[in-house]
């Protein structure tokens, strides 16, 4: 038997990064127990790794992080390797830059992980350690032998997604409001985003696994409301309606609430009316900009202002609470642009609204321009990539040729106060209110994190 540590690197200090548990582990082990039972024990951390790692003693790591964490990634292998520990680094970023894995680091999982990691462990429970004569015939791998830096082929797509395990929610901590996965990739290629290129292309599970997993979640963990975090759910519109029939089916509509990420290109009455029926009372949407100029740049010529706001009408139409993301800071975009985004979410009274800066990370579009203009590197810090710009724009790639970083802090802000009046007025009748006590906790302990540590964006 093995034991085997994974671990997803968090800020945890971070409200937004420890709303959620890491479904990409669970996945994971649900395979490996899959194809393993007994011979393999797992254990799933985000947090307390040193203290985790003296009591657990696990023969093999996994390591899964983001860009902007991949700092903290790389001191935690530091650790294992220097207990003698296999550190297996997977997740996006080390997928869009293989030449970033660190020397302590034993090898990099490429791409998507359920296959890769299970003929991993099988190497180790055969052989107890890794060498480049068999790592070199398992694909989707990166390794460093001899100074160089190895590639095996790509590990093409799991095809038929049903054949995954559902996750070991057993490993990780499941509350009223949770999220689930119906499919993998995105049919767009949005300039700030990596999913195309690590999905490769829009891939599902079917209707009848869908209704399975939620009944599970319904029957196991008490859960009261369910996320569904696709890039897109409402992209396959005959599945969405057989999900929506076999929910009824099975007895589950009136036990559960949803909300769903959706494309207002996508949303027509039609479509709407299937999600009432599944009893969906929220809908997210990268709306993005509200100058049509920047929001085309971002996504594409699919996407339109006045799309956006019919869109948007259609669901508050059908009391459906409309939640909507933004992005500011794009090379061209000027100032009266950002306000005509501003002017937008003030018209639409959007439920509630997220307001980030174009930054520039591994795997997109947008990385390849910032590239070019000498704005990162592969071996930069990492840190500064950080999502939150309200605790990073002292560090924070600026790609705007428009404005300075006090120009654009300065306009942040003041879509941050919009967003904070928003929050206060909307949340009392909001499906998230199920969230309040959790999330209020968890902002408190950042804010008092943020002022004992100013200036440290650790």
């Amino acid at each position: 038997m093995i034991k085997l540590l994974l671990i997803s690197t968090i800020n945890t200090t971070s409200e937004v990064e420890c709303r959620y548990p890491d479904l990409g582990l669970g996945y994971l082990a649900g395979n490996l127990r899959n194809k393993f039972g007994s011979d393999i024990n797992i254990r799933v951390i985000d947090r307390d790794f040193e203290k985790t790692f003296e009591v657990y003693k696990p023969d093999l790591v996994g390591i899964r992080a983001v860009s902007q964490n991949y700092s903290k990634a790389k001191r935690i292998a530091e650790i294992a390797y220097k207990k003698g520990v296999p550190v297996l680094m997977g997740g996006i970023h080390i997928t869009a830059l293989p030449h970033s894995l660190d020397a302590n680091m034993t090898i990099g999982c490429l791409g998507e992980g359920e296959d890769t990691i299970v003929e991993l462990a099988r190497l180790f429970l055969d052989k107890g350690r890794f060498r480049a004569e068999d790592l070199i015939n398992i694909r989707g791998l990166c390794f460093w032998f001899e100074n160089k830096l190895c590639l095996t082929p790509p590990r093409p797509p799991i095809e038929e997604l049903d054949v995954i395990p559902l996750p070991a929610r057993d490993l990780i901590k499941i509350r009223p409001h949770t999220y689930m996965f119906t499919s993998r990739g995105c049919p767009y290629h949005c300039l700030f985003c990596a999913s195309s290129a690590f999905w490769k292309k829009p891939r599902y599970f079917s209707a009848d696994y869908v209704v399975n997993e939620i009944g599970e979640l319904i029957q196991n963990y008490k859960v009261k409301f369910i996320t569904f975090y696709d890039d897109m759910f409402i992209s396959n519109i005959p599945r969405l309606k057989r999900i929506a029939e076999g929910l009824d089916k099975a007895g589950l509509l009136k036990k559960i609430k949803f909300s769903c990420s959706c494309s207002a290109p996508n949303i027509t009455a039609d479509v709407v009316q299937i999600l009432k029926e599944m009893n969906v009372v929220s809908v997210a949407m990268g709306l993005e900009s509200g100058s049509d100029n920047t929001l085309q740049y971002l996504k594409g010529k699919a996407f339109s202002i006045a799309k956006n706001r019919q869109s948007v009408e259609i669901l508050k139409k059908n009391n459906i609470a409309v939640n909507a993301g933004f992005v500011i800071g794009s090379p061209e975009e000027t100032v009266e642009d950002m306000m005509d985004t501003y002017r937008f979410i003030k018209e639409t009274q959007l439920s509630f609204f997220d307001i980030y800066v174009l930054t520039p990370y591994p795997g997109t579009f947008i990385w390849k321009y910032a590239l070019d203009k000498q704005l990162v590197r592969e071996d930069m810090h990492w840190d500064n990539l950080n999502i939150n710009f309200d605790v990073n724009n002292q560090k924070a790639i600026i790609l705007s040729e428009k404005m300075n970083r006090a120009e654009l802090v300065r306009v942040y802000k003041k879509f941050r106060r919009l967003r904070l009046w928003c929050s206060l007025k909307n949340i009392w009748w909001h499906p998230y209110l199920i969230d309040l006590p959790n999330i209020s906790l968890n902002i408190m302990k950042e804010k008092v994190y943020q002022c004992f540590h100013a200036g440290n964006n650790e």
